[in-house]
């Protein structure tokens, strides 16, 4: 692997827009671009879309991680501004578009999101990979085998986005996944106790897709040891600026609408 990838850096793709959440809240959301590494041979393999959204009055970044806590409309609107964003993107390589396993898990959800994606069939089976995201340890394993076998028969591809930490393959054992997810981007403690979590994640995956990836890394040199532990692909999370106080959107602008 190549010393260096500091030519591979995140960007900001997109201007944010603005919906109001379950709470009242109104929430910022814009995408950004992260290059995927082929760890083997350093070069870009594909590309990830990964959703940024903020709270519009403090400017405070809300953690992938927490998306979990949002209602199924919110989750539903972000997913589907994700696809909208994938269909307008052009890259040539596969696109890595995450959408919630609760958005996808239901009928409407996956019809929504195949239509605004805005892709033929064939063009979605060419280009885009589902990378299903709010899956824990008590995702039900029945159905994440189903649902991924049914965005699956829509889709390029199927990973599954994983915490890391003990049983955290349980729901996806018996799913015929092309990869698997860890999300890095919070990956805590010190730099030898972060490399036993990639090492466990990936003892935990072998083989249980042929794709195993560790997104959201905090920096370059995590990439060496994502591969020694058996990573097959990895991708840098960048740190978006904070959002100043004279951009920040006015509620009223740039809305999203609730309903598809």
């Amino acid at each position: 692997m190549p010393a260096s990838f500091t030519f591979f850096r995140f960007d900001m793709a997109s201007s944010a827009d603005t919906f109001v959440n379950a709470e009242g809240q109104t929430l910022s959301l814009e995408f950004a671009i992260e290059p995927l590494v082929n760890l083997r041979r350093g070069a870009m393999a594909a590309v990830r879309i990964e959703p940024v959204v903020r709270h519009v009055r403090s400017g405070k970044l809300i953690p992938s991680t927490a998306f979990a806590r949002l209602s199924d409309d919110d989750v539903g609107v972000i997913d589907r501004a994700a696809a909208t964003f994938a269909a307008n993107c052009s890259h040539n390589l596969s696109l890595i578009l995450p959408l919630s396993f609760r958005t996808m898990a239901a009928r409407r959800g996956r019809a929504e999101l195949a239509a605004a994606t805005s892709g033929s069939r064939d063009d979605l089976k060419r280009r885009i990979i589902v990378e299903l995201t709010d899956i824990d340890r008590g995702t039900p394993a029945g159905r994440m085998t189903e649902v991924a076998a049914l965005v699956g028969e829509i889709f390029r591809g199927v990973f599954a986005r994983l915490p890391a930490g003990r049983d955290a393959m349980a729901p996806v054992q018996s799913a015929r996944l092309q990869g698997l997810t860890l999300d890095a981007s919070e990956l805590a403690g010190t730099d030898s106790e972060a490399a036993g979590l990639l090492l466990e994640f990936a003892a935990q995956a072998k083989g249980l897709a042929p794709t195993l990836v560790a997104q959201g890394l905090p920096a370059e040199g995590y990439m060496a040891v994502a591969e020694v532990a058996g990573f097959t692909h990895a991708a840098l999370r960048g740190t978006p600026e904070p959002m100043a106080e004279s951009y920040r959107p006015e509620p009223s602008e740039r809305r999203i609408s609730r309903a598809s």
